[in-house]
């Protein structure tokens, strides 16, 4: 098999790029590819990162759309984290039915991260495996795409240009959980989101989404913060009011994609004047959805068919 190797939090283009060089060499060798990955993600343990870009759910739906036929997940424990580079290929080789490697260029492994893609290359030359290291992939606005520089983007609001390193619009996967109605209040029923967890959370403020829900794609305005205009919200909250749609979505599981951040969060005077700006953001968000779903329709008829 030939393996992508690497700690993958999501995929991103660059990480397409390596897909597809794994896809092209197992055909050629008459055999099949696959991802080796760690859970949890190194970086939460190493404490380099505090949260991760997607969560397992978010990670499989991209999996299936991405079309990864074999996923081979290892522990990433104190054992594991403490092999010698050497100790991690012949563990790895023990594990798996290794007949080439593909990494990125920056690839590092085995105890603090001692291992390069050149001694990888070494260790895959003396056993006898195909090995290709592949460059890096330049982002939105130069730099190498990174999901570190895709989470930072997220929290800064930046879906936009989170999506164009990624090849997809962030997206959350969660559930609808049970709010105060003051939307419904307001004449903008909303599903309140669930959003705990160690996940990566956009910058406050209101965004045009697109989503699944009911087994279609459907049109949302989303407002995450703590609502200014009124005093008694204390928690950060992610609620979405999604347009033509009647029906109770208590329960339900969503995927939510982020298109555009419209304004960040405000304060108004009063319910009436929030009620103004609310309409309007709805309407932004129409015509955003509108653009950005008809752009790409194979894109979005795949996580269609790939959410359940």
């Amino acid at each position: 098999m030939i393996l992508v190797l690497g700690a993958f939090d999501g995929f991103h283009r660059g990480h397409v790029r390596l897909l597809g060089r794994a896809r092209s060499m197992a055909c050629s060798m008459g055999t099949d590819w696959g991802v080796a990955t760690f859970s949890p993600h190194p970086g939460l343990v190493l404490g380099t990162m505090r949260s991760t870009l997607f969560n397992s759910g978010e990670w499989e739906l991209i999996r299936c759309v991405l079309g990864i036929p074999h996923l081979i997940v290892l522990p990433f424990d104190e054992r594991l984290r403490n092999l010698s580079p050497r100790d991690f290929w012949v563990e790895l080789k023990r594990l798996t039915d290794v007949e080439g490697i593909v990494v990125g260029r920056d690839f590092r492994f085995g105890f603090e991260g001692r291992g390069s893609a050149s001694l990888l290359e070494s260790f895959c030359r003396e056993d006898g495996a195909a090995f290709f290291a592949e460059d890096l992939l330049e982002g939105e606005g130069g730099g190498k795409i990174s999901s570190s520089a895709i989470r930072s983007r997220v929290r800064r609001g930046d879906v936009s240009g989170a999506a164009a390193d990624l090849g997809y619009p962030w997206f959350l996967r969660t559930d609808v959980l049970h709010g105060d109605e003051r939307g419904r209040r307001l004449g903008y029923p909303t599903a309140n989101l669930n959003i705990g967890g160690p996940r990566t959370l956009p910058a406050d403020g209101v965004y045009a989404v697109s989503l699944i829900a009911r087994g279609g794609w459907r049109c949302g305005a989303l407002s995450v913060g703590r609502n200014p205009t009124f005093d008694d919200v204390r928690e950060r909250r992610a609620e979405v009011f999604i347009l033509d749609f009647e029906g109770d979505l208590y329960g339900a599981e969503l995927a939510v994609f982020f298109l555009e951040r419209l304004r960040p969060e405000r304060r108004f005077p009063d319910a009436a004047r929030l009620t103004e700006q609310i309409a309007a953001d709805v309407a932004r968000c129409r015509t955003v959805y509108e653009e950005r779903m008809s752009a790409d329709p194979e894109l979005f008829g795949a996580f269609l068919r790939c959410f359940h």
